[in-house]
């Protein structure tokens, strides 16, 4: 790290970081995409919904996304993730921005207790085909749903959480479902693209 600070990290982040170079922690490289239409009169976004075996917090409202894969490419594991998890057929439009995440403390990285730090891309896409429903097979999607975007909290850490936007049954919580802030983060981001693109070109 050369002695820089971590980027949103804390004091405890960076005092477990201290002297780290990027051969001591493994790195994991991630697509997530944000797509936005209108369903129903209302602008919403498309979510997946994170298994509960797969977070301390039980199930989560997540960006579509996820790993990248050795022979791939951030744009090809985007397009590929969403159509696991979602069904629908996606055409990346631009980059949104990236961020990273690092654990800590020591043993909340990989199996064996090696830290390691996430990076992740932020694209923005369309939808171009396919029908809403998760394909993955005892993956880490319970499913997907189109979720109003003005029940998102804004914010690079707003978490909280969203309704649940299914017919799940009644096991869930009542006041709705945990949301990850990378998705408040990434709703930031394209709102403040919508923003630009309505400027008057001079």
């Amino acid at each position: 790290m050369g002695g820089a600070a971590p980027i949103g990290g804390t004091e405890s982040t960076e005092r477990y970081c201290a002297g780290m170079e990027f051969r001591d922690y493994d790195t994991r490289l991630a697509a997530y995409c944000v797509i936005v239409s209108r369903q129903d009169g209302r602008e919403c976004i498309l979510l997946s919904m994170l298994s509960a075996d797969r977070t301390r917090w039980g199930s989560m409202w997540t960006l579509p996304g996820g790993g990248v894969e050795y022979d791939e490419g951030f744009e090809e594991a985007a397009v590929r993730e969403v159509k696991e998890e979602t069904g629908f057929d996606a055409e990346i439009v631009g980059m949104l921005g990236a961020r990273t995440f690092t654990p800590q403390r020591r043993g909340d990285g990989e199996p064996g207790g090696r830290p390691f730090k996430s990076a992740a891309v932020i694209f923005e896409a369309v939808v171009t085909g396919g029908t809403l429903g998760t394909l993955e097979v005892g993956g880490s999607t319970e499913y997907a749903a189109w979720v109003p975007i003005d029940d998102v909290a804004p914010g690079p850490q707003a978490a909280g959480r969203l309704p649940d936007h299914t017919s799940a049954g009644p096991d869930r919580a009542r006041d709705g479902v945990r949301v990850v802030s990378t998705v408040g983060y990434a709703l930031d981001l394209w709102r403040r693209l919508q923003r630009t693109r309505s400027l008057p070109v001079t």
